[in-house]
């Protein structure tokens, strides 16, 4: 069911040569009228169909199921794209997360289907319920009344707090702790192998920093479910309150700290030191550590930091890539390569930070 067309192995062919690969809105609202029938045992018709604009990775959808059987369902889809930003996908992070997390403390939407392989829509999917909400943008947050912002701030760490507490052997994540390397030591060998593509932009910082990173990974305190991308900007607000976190594609198991560090990257606070422009730093720490239970390291706070802006440089050359490379046809990923020099500095100043 894939409407993709054909590109050459060969990604220094001649810029004419290369066709972009494409998923095809129509073929995947016929596609997923077929599967929801199928799982459902009633003939579904899907309304309403259309993308949501937000995202650089996996390709959203909204829409409403309409059957005989369920009346009308406002559901999300989400499609991992074959050249999207962190292909090749796997549905598992995602499912496993909204399996372990359903009725916990943690909101989330109710998965109501996936497949790695795609089936009848032809990419790995999953559906959930649609949550309603706005989700806040970084960049706009000074539209918002400041109380309920610090609001908005301490529920973001509290739930935060709230993931981390959960008993990992109960859930579908307990797989994952089984021998192996340690999930954070290969994710920063991952993104090293990333930025050593030949598509890549050379930096020797980089370069020399994964290595270190790799190097000098601290022992977690305790191994938590891991969002990997825990930060404002991904989760629905409503009425003053936090009713879903999203965006758990990159979920593991691994060190607090990680999620912590990231959720307070000025990047993802509209430039400002403070989480979401009101939290300092200090009281995002203690409220965390009296929340979670976890005492925090300085020092392996000063790590993850540094870890998050070079996750940050790599995911920016891996945009690069999707948009000159894999033909992602997405104006946002052409410019991140604007923000390498800015984020080079300042992982220069976390490396001092953390040695």
């Amino acid at each position: 069911m894939q409407d993709v067309a054909k590109r050459p192995d060969d990604v220094s062919a001649a810029p004419e040569l290369v066709r972009p690969v494409a998923v095809n809105d129509n073929v995947v609202q016929t596609a997923l009228a077929q599967h929801l029938s199928r799982i459902s045992g009633s003939r579904t018709e899907i309304t309403s169909f259309g993308r949501k604009s937000s995202g650089f990775s996996w390709i959203t959808y909204a829409f409403v199921a309409r059957s005989a059987a369920d009346g009308d369902r406002k559901l999300i889809l989400r499609v991992g794209p074959p050249n999207g930003l962190f292909a090749p996908y796997s549905v598992l992070p995602q499912v496993h997360a909204l399996q372990s997390l359903a009725g916990s403390g943690v909101p989330v939407p109710a998965l109501v289907s996936s497949e790695q392989h795609g089936a009848e829509i032809g990419f790995p999917f999953f559906i959930c319920t649609h949550v309603e909400g706005d989700v806040p943008a970084p960049w706009a947050a000074s539209e918002f009344d400041p109380d309920r912002k610090r609001a908005i701030a301490r529920q973001f760490v509290e739930i935060l707090a709230s993931l981390h507490r959960i008993d990992t052997g109960t859930t579908p994540f307990a797989s994952m702790q089984l021998g192996g390397e340690r999930a954070e030591v290969r994710a920063i060998a991952g993104w090293r192998a990333s930025l050593a593509r030949p598509t890549a932009r050379y930096y020797p910082l980089l370069d020399w920093g994964g290595r270190w990173l790799e190097n000098n990974c601290p022992q977690p305190p305790c191994r938590t479910i891991v969002h990997g991308d825990y930060r404002i900007g991904n989760f629905i607000e409503r009425n003053g309150r936090i009713t879903a976190i999203l965006d758990w594609e990159l979920a593991h198991l691994g060190d607090p700290h990680e999620d912590l560090a990231w959720a307070m990257m000025p990047t993802f606070n509209a430039g400002s030191r403070r989480l979401y422009g009101v939290l300092e730093r200090a009281e995002v720490i203690d409220l965390y550590q009296r929340a979670s239970g976890i005492a925090v390291s300085d020092k392996s706070l000063a790590f993850y930091e540094a870890y998050a802006l070079y996750q940050a440089a790599a995911i920016q050359m891996c945009a690069v890539r999707a948009f000159e490379v894999d033909r992602f046809n997405d104006m946002r990923l052409a410019v991140m390569a604007s923000q390498m020099p800015s984020i080079v500095r300042a992982f220069e100043r976390a490396l001092e930070a953390a040695a």
